[in-house]
């Protein structure tokens, strides 16, 4: 069972009848990624159901799911928790959308306002646009733009409300809402009822405050799929909640597949790859200065944009023309880039090669050998290799099909009498 089957068969639950859990935390967070500039253009709070049904009068369930990314999701289950007796009437206030691409941020939020005592503070995650990645791999040289505007906003609407609030957010939205948190002046911080990261990065040691950070510790719910890669990231030492999930490799990330039962979730067991490549991460930036990753990020972005490459979904729309493009952008990276390029290659041939077993080692050193080639030396031999890159990825690393809707999930909510 997943999300869209928890809304079916809990749909028609009261939060006054079936209070509030972790499940329903989910759902905020994944419906806040819906991009509703177009719908709430006035300040007044409107419904989910409200704000679903006029998004959809501008687009369709099939031109969502064409994106084919991991948000694409995101606005059908808007829709289904708007046709609930338990999500319908509520609330949307405060909603702030805003992507500056000059300034790397991509920053979204707003209140889901639960009752008239408590509200859902979400923050949006990354979205499939390049813009929107380059700002998370700047979590691992300095506090971002959207850090920054977290910790503005939560201070700003969370004061001027007798309310308690529940904050959250998925992926990067998981670092803002404990950031924000963390930031909170003392007369927000102690409305707090609960900190939600799912599957999101910790805060970097460049960001956090440690002082801060142990008053809120405790109200942190720390949540990931059992292979996290994303939620691995700059640990902060929470406990965590593996939940099983119906994905598999990267694509765990997505909160469609997380399994359900009940009110909570299904619990599942840490993938022996998961610290695999939280120590291949922590290696690698060990190794470098602030300032090396700055340029390496800024120099990779660049390779993105003069590929042509918008979002992480054009990969797989482009398929090998747009991936040949891009690795010629690369052989154009700087000295220094191509030098930490070069040492990221070198960390995960050595990391995985140590600690994956001897059934996937020589795979590995595959994989090390043909993409350093290719870095330094593409051509017309790039479309012959491609398919032997693939073939050499470990089983872990390999995404899985596009996860497509069940009729039933595209089909309307039956009604609970």
């Amino acid at each position: 069972m997943n999300i869209y089957d928890y809304l079916t068969w809990r749909g028609d639950l009261s939060f006054e009848r079936d209070p509030f859990n972790d499940v329903d935390n989910l759902l905020f967070t994944y419906a806040a990624y819906t991009d509703l500039r177009k719908v709430l253009k006035k300040k007044e709070p409107v419904t989910i159901h409200m704000a679903a049904e006029a998004f959809f009068k501008l687009h369709t369930e099939e031109e969502c799911l064409k994106s084919g990314s991991l948000i694409a999701e995101a606005p059908i289950i808007l829709r289904r928790m708007g046709n609930t007796k338990r999500f319908g009437d509520i609330l949307i206030s405060d909603y702030v959308r805003d992507i500056d691409e000059k300034r790397s941020q991509q920053f979204s939020a707003m209140h889901f306002l639960i009752d008239k005592k408590t509200s859902y503070i979400a923050y949006c995650g990354t979205d499939d646009t390049i813009v929107g990645w380059k700002e998370d791999f700047q979590l691992s040289y300095k506090t971002v733009s959207s850090e920054l505007k977290a910790a503005e906003y939560i201070n700003r609407t969370a004061d001027k409300m007798f309310h308690n609030y529940y904050v959250g957010g998925h992926s990067k939205g998981g670092t803002l809402a404990v950031y924000a948190a963390m930031e909170a002046k003392p007369s927000v911080k102690g409305k707090i009822l609960k900190v939600y990261s799912n599957d999101g990065p910790g805060i970097s040691d460049i960001s956090v405050d440690k002082e801060k950070f142990e008053t809120v510790r405790d109200r942190i719910v720390k949540i990931i799929p059992e292979f996290s890669v994303f939620g691995l990231l700059f640990d902060n030492g929470e406990e965590k909640k593996i939940v099983k999930t119906s994905k598999s490799g990267l694509y765990q990330h997505d909160p469609i597949g997380w399994q359900v039962s009940g009110t909570d979730f299904v619990c599942g067991t840490s993938s022996d790859y998961a610290p695999v490549i939280q120590d291949v991460l922590n290696e690698f930036l060990k190794t470098m200065t602030l300032a090396e990753r700055e340029d390496l990020v800024n120099e990779m972005y660049s390779a993105f944009v003069k590929a042509g490459i918008e979002n992480t979904t054009d990969f797989t729309k482009q398929g090998i023309p747009v991936l040949i493009k891009f690795l010629r952008e690369v052989t154009s990276l700087n000295e220094n880039a191509r030098a930490s390029l070069d040492k990221l290659l070198s960390v995960v041939k050595k990391m995985l090669s140590e600690k994956v077993g001897e059934a996937v080692k020589s795979k590995v050193n595959d994989v090390g050998d043909v993409v350093k080639n290719k870095v330094n030396d593409v051509g017309d031999a790039v479309k012959n290799k491609v398919n032997d890159v693939a073939e050499a990825l470990p089983e872990f690393i390999k995404p899985s099909k596009n996860r497509k809707l069940k009729k039933t999930d595209l089909s309307p909510r039956r009604e609970t009498k």
